[in-house]
């Protein structure tokens, strides 16, 4: 059990052993692993389209499916991190998915170049060499990104947890807001080479400040057994958990959808609008930036909602609203429009609200010992989603029409949101989650 003392970090107790450099550097680097997430879905677009020159009308799936080499990086590799995140610790982990995604961002602006000399000289030769790149990106952001949020748990005490896992949220759409309000408008500048060569130097920033800044502070003796068995039966019995796997599977591909196919939208229509393709991608990080904004101002009421009014009534709560953005958003016929901008706010509220939600609820029910490897699980769940999800969404992009996606990803998520007000009873995880709701509805 971690100790208390009195200082505290963002309204976040800190435990004995840890300061708040600590928490300074794990939210740092949770920045960082926010740009190096985002600025893929922003480069792709514009990077099939002039410099491998991809067929128009299979722009929705080739984005989707290069967007979906990082979630099938993380459906094959979470589980076996998770349980090296519990056997050897997390920031030997965090160092090691930087220094990947270090490597294969300075190499992804060339893998035109590359699939040339390997005489690959057809279309689809240098699109595969393109997904293969994209691949090994993906496999470093897998080796990093778990390692924040079982982190974050590892840092704080239940009673703060929710705030601790709002901030994580917070930087991460940060590092979104970075690329999309900055690094989008100097696109025209610096190229898309250039980009690329900016997610090599953050990954390398983030190398330093995991190795300088951060330390393993995990939590309960370790169990014998942490494989894919022991994750399944903890699962199985508990179903807060099980309801925490089908929210991940739910609203993970939230993550990936806004930012991939409404990217690909403008550009594609960039002609038809009066936009180049440059302009189209600097008007898509507008309009992205501001979703990001909202939610930077939103994480603090989320994080207080969840420590206040409990996980699964904001879970419910959130899918909802996030199902509503998407569906308003698919009653737009013109992405440029100045009304977008409120659909995706209300969308990114939403999404990020039942992400943090289905998180906390999730590290909450876990068995500390199993924790890493639970939320390894979690997120595999949560990777199946994103790849059924997008792949279906790019599908439906290319032979629907371009507002199709965003319609039944709406519902998907309403629905499930009235699921879960359904079997709300069911889902209480802790003691602490068990007098918040006694205090909420007058018992002490």
């Amino acid at each position: 059990m971690q100790q208390r003392t009195d200082k505290k970090f963002a309204g976040i107790e800190i435990p004995v052993g840890l300061t708040g450099a600590h928490f300074f550097s794990l939210y740092l680097a949770s920045w960082i692993m926010g740009c190096l997430m985002t600025l893929p879905a922003v480069i792709q677009p514009a990077f099939l389209k002039e410099i491998v020159g991809i067929p128009p009308d299979l722009a929705g799936s080739i984005n989707t499916g290069l967007q979906n080499m990082s979630q099938l990086a993380t459906l094959l590799l979470i589980g076996l991190v998770g349980v090296a995140s519990d056997k050897y610790g997390r920031r030997i982990l965090i160092i090691l998915g930087f220094a990947l995604c270090f490597i294969f961002y300075v190499v992804f602006g060339h893998s035109k170049a590359i699939a040339l000399a390997l005489g690959m000289n057809s279309l689809s030769g240098e699109i595969l060499c393109t997904y293969v790149i994209r691949f090994a990106i993906g496999i470093g952001i897998v080796f990093s990104h778990p390692q924040f949020v079982t982190m974050v748990v590892d840092y704080t005490f239940e009673q703060g947890r929710g705030k601790g896992m709002a901030l994580h949220a917070l930087m991460i759409s940060l590092g979104a807001l970075c690329v999309y309000g900055l690094f989008t408008q100097i696109a025209s500048a610096i190229g898309i080479l250039g980009l690329l060569y900016l997610g090599g130097l953050l990954s390398l920033l983030g190398m330093l400040v995991a190795r300088v800044g951060l330390v393993d502070r995990m939590q309960g003796k370790q169990t014998e057994k942490t494989g894919i068995k022991e994750i399944y039966r903890t699962v199985s019995k508990s179903f807060t958990l099980k309801a925490s796997y089908c929210a991940a599977f739910v609203s993970r591909a939230d993550l990936a959808i806004p930012s991939t196919l409404l990217m690909v939208w403008m550009v594609s229509v960039a002609h038809t609008f009066g936009y180049t393709t440059f302009e189209a991608t600097a008007r898509g990080g507008i309009i992205l930036m501001s979703g990001s904004l909202f939610s930077l101002i939103s994480y603090s009421a989320i994080g207080i909602l969840l420590d206040r009014i409990g996980r699964t009534p904001v879970l419910i709560g959130t899918l909802i609203v996030s199902g509503i953005g998407y569906l308003l958003i698919a009653t737009t016929h013109n992405p440029f429009s100045n009304v977008m901008i409120l659909y995706v706010c209300l969308l990114s509220f939403g999404k990020n609200g039942a992400i943090v939600a289905t998180n906390t609820l999730a590290s909450d029910a876990a068995p500390k010992p199993l924790l890493g490897s639970v939320l390894g699980g979690l997120n595999t769940v949560g990777t199946l989603g994103i790849i059924l999800f997008l792949q279906s969404s790019g599908y439906l992009f290319d032979t629907v029409s371009y507002e199709s996606p965003f319609l039944v990803k709406g519902l998907v998520n309403a629905l499930f949101g009235v699921w879960v007000w359904k079997v709300k009873g069911r889902i209480i995880v802790s003691q602490f989650d068990r007098k918040t709701i006694k205090a909420n509805s007058g018992e002490i």
